[in-house]
Formats: C-alpha cells, structure tokens, sequence
C-alpha cells in the first residue's frame, strides 16, 4: 500500500509538472514568436519604406513613365532588397524591369494588388503569387509613382521570392530550438514558408494539415493536441501587426519532453519518497533550465508593453538568454538606424535639404497646437521665386536647380533658428514662425528674407538678380492649417498684383491685407486687388 501510495503520489506529481511545462513551452514559443513576428514586419515594412521613398524622389523630380528605367537603375541596393523590381503603367503594362530589362512583355491589370495600388493610392502588400515572370512563388510590394499633380502614372513592384537562400534561411535563424519548425501562412490559409518547399502557395485544409490550419483560429494563441503527419505536436503561433501573415512553430511533443520520460522511468523503477522526491527534482530542474527563456519572455513582455527599450536586450549573460538576446539586439539596432534613415529620406526635400511638404503638412497643425495652448501667434510664409520658369527655360533646368539651391540656403540664414522652412513643390517655399510677437516683428521678417536675396545669385557661369514675392498671415485668434494657408497665399496674391519682389502682411480672418511692401524699382501695371492697402 506504501508503494502504491508512493507512485500514486509520484505520478500525479508528475502529471501536474508535465502540464505546467506544456503551459511553459507554449509561453516561451509565444514568446519568441513575438520576436520573430516583429522581425518580419519591420523587415517588410523596410522594403515598402525604400519603394516609398524612390516614389517621393521620381515625384520630386517630376518624372515620367519614360523615365522609370533609368529610374530603377540608378539605385542598384534594390538588388539587396528586392529579387527584382518591375514596374507598369497604369494600364498595367510592363514598362521597366530592373533585373532584365528585355525580360518577356506581361500584364497585371487583374492582379489583386494591382487593382487595390489603384483603388487606396497607397503602397499595397500582396498575397503570395506565383509569378509571371520567374515562376516562382513571390510576395510582391507595390507602389504607385505620383506626378505633380498627384495623378498615378506608373506602379512599382518589388518582388520577394519565397524560395530564395536568403529569404528562407533567414526565417529559419529566427528558430532558437533544434527541434520543430517554423511555419508562415497567410489569413486565407496560403502556405508562405515551410520546411516542405511544395506546400507553398497551397492552401491545405484543416483535416489534410491540422497543424497548418490552427493558426487560424486567432491572433495568437497554441494547441498541444495536434497531429503533424502522424506525430503529436505542441503547435503556437503569433499573428504579424502589419502583414496579413501569422508566423508558427510546431514543435514535436516527444522532443518537448524527452528530459521527462527519463524522470517517469526512474520515478516509476524506485518505490515510496524516493519516488515521490524524484518528481519533484525533475520538476525543479527543468524549471531551472528553462529559467533563462522565461527572463527573455519577460523582456519582451517589457519592451512590448513599453516599459523599457531595446537596450534591454543588450546583457552580458553566457547563457541562452545572453546569446539569443545580444542577437536580437544587434538585429534591432541595425532595424533601427535603417528605419531612422528611411524617416529622414522620407521628411526631406531630395534637391535642397530642408524639410519637404509630408513633414510641413506634419508640423503645421502641431505649431498651431503648441499657440493655441500658449496664447501666441503663429506665422506662416509662402514664397513664390518671381519668374522662375523664365530662368528654367532661359538657363536651363540646371541652373533652375542651382538657384533653388541657393535660394533655400539664403532663406534658411534669414530665418530665425527655431523658424521651420520647407519646400513644397517647385518654386515654392513655406515657413513656419513660433512665438510671433504680433504684425511688427512679421514685418521685420518679411524684410529680412528680401534682403537676403539683394545679392546676385551666381549660378552655373551666370549672374542673375533673383527676387520673391512673399505672403505673410499671422494668426490673431486660434485657427487651423487650412485657414493661415487660405491667408498667406492671399497675400501672396496681393504681392503678385502689386509688381512682385515684396511682401504681404495677413492678419488670418481679416477682410484686408494689412500691408504690401516691395522693392522694385518700377511700380506694377496691374491694378491692386479689391481690399489691399499699400504701405
């Protein structure tokens, strides 16, 4: 009876330890799916951010469909990120091919992602696809080249192979255990990566692949009941944030608890405590073992909720949690500085270095925030180069590009410090003044800005007097973006109407100008419009 009750109490001991590793394994697997998971959205994020920022460099330039070859071959890193990167019109024929640019004629109006480019006017993920070109199964990024008036001329796409070496062998570096494998499938069901390179592109239904059909069930989550071909496996998976995939593990439930057979044989061979205590140590040492995992989980856990940041991934540990997470570490600081690149890229006008229209369009409605919040005035600025497509067609583009150059930087040392310039398009300029104390000092500014371009501009083997016409709305009570733009092209217009080379003063929700000055030398022919005043 003594013995009977010494293995009965010796299994149930065990039992209740096999479940509560099964719950840890499950936690620990979430866990570095959660890495993974992120791993691979940023990573697809970072190449739709690169075909982003090409398509805000063709728009800058203001390029056209015949334009996109010459386009694709001056940034040869697309190699690096792409398997290939094509590119079709709006009709969704083929125009440019980075890899071969004599590669088979094709058209993809009737692809999915194609028409959805059109539809959002946005960059669009696709589905996994087999494709035309190569015939191997590929996940492509698509996005659309804008023209200066907004209109899509063209569409890029970037191919990613799914059987490619370095695709596949770097989703399975993310598996941190010998045993098992990592798994992606799409929401629909679509096999994205898996060791068996024929079920891509496959869609297996639950009763032929029940391991592949559990991640579908949410967003996150692990069954232990599962069959993968005829073996038992402990399957989880995690749900990626930004891309229609969830990345999986299955994981042998034999090779889960192999350190526990050999315990339940020793367990069940000996009698009475000895039993019971050798339970209770295979318990306690597998929880020991497992200890550094659960530290990782917790970072995490930590760095996902916000409590701290990466650099906590950055530890001096030797043992599994040391390794796995100074790998994780340099993996997300690398991320890091590419992602922080990307925004620069992205904020920045290629030709003159100041900010570009994204970022303006960003920053006005905070500047107005901030006054609204302190009482103060803001005051935007909106040049205009007078006669600047006369420079361009005189002097050519070159120069055109020279004088803008040259004009940003003047217009950046005229400005205060903490003042905001941008470029929006063309010719035009925008900046953004805080803390303005009233129409006398918007004065000061507008005549500081015009006395910065007196000076000749020497250009290309040319000297040329370049001047700006400049409108000028200051805020007088709390307003929005829409209305102190409205404002200062008004005075613009007020400028323009009265001989150009000066400047206009707008109190936002005035019915007049409140001043126009200029510096030519010859008044203007054209009558001022209704409601300026001269000064």
């Amino acid at each position: 009876m003594v013995l009977i009750a010494a293995v009965g109490v010796c299994g149930i001991s065990l039992l209740i330890a096999e479940s509560q590793i099964q719950r840890m394994i499950a936690r620990q697997e979430i866990s570095a799916l959660s890495g993974a998971a992120a791993y691979l959205d940023n990573d697809v994020r970072a190449r739709q951010g690169v075909l982003r920022s090409i398509a805000e460099e063709a728009q800058t330039r203001n390029l056209s469909v015949r334009d996109v070859q010459a386009l694709l071959e001056s940034h040869p890193g697309l190699r690096d990120e792409f398997s290939n990167v094509v590119a079709f019109d709006v009709r969704g024929d083929y125009v440019a091919n980075l890899k071969n640019r004599r590669d088979k004629m094709l058209n993809v109006s009737t692809r999915p992602y194609f028409q959805e480019v059109l539809r959002s006017r946005d960059s669009v993920i696709s589905a996994p696809f087999r494709s035309q070109l190569s015939g191997r199964p590929v996940v492509s990024v698509a996005q659309p080249l804008h023209d200066a008036r907004g209109n899509i001329y063209a569409v890029l796409v970037g191919g990613l192979d799914l059987l490619r070496p370095a695709f596949a062998a770097q989703v399975e570096a993310l598996r941190t255990r010998e045993q098992g494998y990592l798994f992606i499938v799409a929401n629909d069901g679509t096999v994205v990566h898996h060791p068996q390179k024929e079920l891509i592109l496959t869609r297996p239904s639950g009763d032929e692949m029940p391991a592949l059909a559990a991640p579908l069930a949410g967003p996150e989550g692990w069954r232990a009941d599962i069959l993968d071909g005829k073996e038992p496996a402990l399957v989880a998976w995690k749900r990626l944030r930004h891309v229609d995939w969830t990345v999986a593990v299955s994981y042998p439930l034999r090779d889960a608890f192999a350190p526990m057979a050999s315990v339940w044989f020793n367990a069940l061979g000996a009698a009475g405590l000895f039993t019971a205590m050798a339970g209770i140590f295979g318990w306690g040492l597998v929880k020991v073992l497992l200890e550094p995992l659960d530290e990782l989980q917790r970072v995490v856990e930590s760095i996902d909720a916000g409590a701290t940041d990466i650099s906590a991934f950055n530890v001096d540990h030797a043992d599994e949690f040391g390794l796995l997470s100074r790998a994780l570490y340099r993996l997300s600081s690398s991320r890091k500085q590419a992602s922080d690149d990307l925004h620069r890229l992205a904020t920045t006008d290629v030709l003159t270095g100041t900010h570009n229209r994204r970022m303006f369009d960003q920053f006005l409605p905070a500047a107005l925030a901030r006054a609204r919040r302190s009482g103060e005035s803001v005051a935007v600025a909106f040049l205009d180069i007078d006669r600047f497509k006369s420079i361009n067609d005189t002097h050519g583009h070159a120069v055109g590009d020279a004088v803008l150059v040259e004009f940003s930087a003047r217009l950046q040392g005229a400005v205060r410090c903490t003042d905001t310039v941008a470029r929006l398009a063309g010719d035009e300029f925008v900046v953004v003044f805080e803390q303005v104390r009233g129409t006398g000092e918007a004065h000061q500014l507008g005549d500081k800005i015009l006395a910065a371009m007196q000076a000749p501009f020497v250009v290309g083997g040319s000297t040329l007097r370049v001047t700006a016409s400049i409108g000028i709305a200051i805020t007088g009570v709390p307003t929005n973006a829409e209305a102190i733009m409205q404002s200062a092209d008004y005075a613009l217009y007020g400028v323009k109407a009265a001989g150009r080379n000066g400047y206009a003063v707008n109190v936002v929700g005035a019915e007049k100008l409140a001043s126009v000055r200029g510096l030519d030398e010859h008044p203007p022919r054209a009558a001022t419009p209704p409601g300026v005043a001269h000064a």
